[in-house]
């Protein structure tokens, strides 16, 4: 038999997702669902299918991931996203696998396929994606700042072939207000680390994107939607270093955003009256 599993989901206002994600568990032992203040129905969906469910002021990524695993009663995590699914097949890969695999490893890397424009993403990027969401608590756990969490684990790593789906933005407008919340969030944690930027470099970047994506990752194979990836993806590189160019000269708004407690959740349009650039 295989070692009993903990899924561990973090959630704010997932409705539309979470009872996706849940149903795809139910080989697990235990779901584990830490919530940052949900007003949706995200809680009573997860009530539903019988997550444990706890509530946390969220204040990153890393942080928030490392509770839940700490509330799981096992050894092996399964780290989801709401917004992420376990593919039947990947389910059936991660049932195949023996003991002795489970003990001569401590994590697994998980391909990641994501639906985008009504069809999946093959190529542009965004796939194969790998992600090391399978794995034991004991060997490691999340790092990272505001934009990225990583997980930095010890030990043998394996690789999954079946996908994670994941269910990504449901319009582009959706996708056009992620960009625009991490970018700024990229910016701020770059600024606070002294790093600066200019027009020139935030051009070389997007141009360096959109061709590296759509013509050395194919994502012209993927149609008018790895178009829309890979143009949306330039343009995320573009305002990251524009943005970042921005507050090296404009010391009041660099002001403003570093003092917001919750930027994840509380990134805000801010505009300065009185100009202080260099």
């Amino acid at each position: 038999m295989l070692p009993p599993i903990s899924a561990c989901i973090i959630t704010l206002n997932e409705e539309h997702n979470i009872e996706r994600c849940l149903k795809s568990l139910d080989f697990c032992d235990e779901i584990i669902l830490v919530d940052s203040g949900s007003t949706d129905s995200t809680i009573s969906i997860a009530k539903k299918y019988k997550a444990n469910v706890f509530t946390r002021t969220f204040d990153n990524y890393s942080s928030q991931k490392n509770f839940a695993i700490s509330l799981a009663k096992n050894s092996w995590i399964l780290s989801i996203d709401a917004d992420e699914e376990i593919s039947s097949s990947l389910k059936e890969e991660i049932l195949s696998l023996s003991v002795t695999t489970f003990e001569n490893h401590t994590g697994f890397f998980i391909p990641r396929l994501t639906y985008y424009l009504c069809q999946w993403i093959h190529h542009s990027g965004w796939y194969p994606d790998p992600q090391l969401k399978l794995f034991n608590r004991n060997h490691g756990k999340f790092k990272g700042g505001l934009v990225h969490e990583t997980l930095a684990i010890q030990g043998k790593i394996g690789r999954l072939k079946s996908p994670v789906h994941h269910y990504s933005y449901r319009s582009i407008s959706e996708h056009l207000d992620f960009i625009n919340k991490y970018t700024t969030l990229y910016a701020i944690e770059k600024y606070k680390k002294g790093k600066r930027s200019g027009v020139l470099k935030a051009y070389s970047k997007l141009v360096y994107k959109f061709w590296w994506t759509y013509i050395f990752r194919l994502g012209f194979l993927d149609g008018r939607a790895g178009f829309a990836v890979c143009a949306l993806g330039a343009y995320y590189n573009f305002l990251k270093y524009l943005k970042l160019f921005e507050l090296g000269r404009d010391k009041e708004l660099a002001s403003s955003l570093l003092v917001v407690v919750d930027p994840i959740h509380n990134i805000k349009s801010q505009e300065s009256t009185n100009k202080n650039c260099n």
